[in-house]
């Protein structure tokens, strides 16, 4: 199960976003098969997508909050938009998309055993 708030699965999106040119430029290059092969493709895809996930992340939340006032109580309630994926806000999910791909990366490499 997913769950977002806003544009908070659009992350998903950047990721794929990169993984498709990636696997064909290996492809291509480098021969068939290869995309799983080599230790970088996949991680590289994963740190191109935390580029513009954090950027547009914070593009998002950083937007001014809105004040609306109840006209029968007077009170205030302040409501800022929020892009989250997993109640993990957008622009933290850069950071987070950077660690994956160093594991991941790693762990092809042999650095890491399971």
């Amino acid at each position: 199960m997913v769950v977002w708030k806003g544009w908070g699965l659009l992350i998903v999106g950047f990721i794929f976003m990169f993984v498709l040119p990636i696997e064909l430029l290996v492809e291509h290059y480098f021969g068939i098969g290869q995309y799983k092969a080599l230790s970088w493709p996949i991680p590289l895809a994963m740190l191109l997508g935390a580029i513009p996930t954090t950027l547009v992340g914070m593009k998002l939340n950083n937007k001014p909050a809105r004040v609306l006032v109840d006209s029968d109580t007077g009170e205030k309630v302040e409501i800022k938009p929020e892009h989250s994926l997993f109640w993990i806000p957008m622009q933290y999910w850069g950071v987070i998309l950077c660690g994956f791909a160093l594991l991941i990366y790693l762990k092809n490499i042999g650095f890491i055993y399971s």
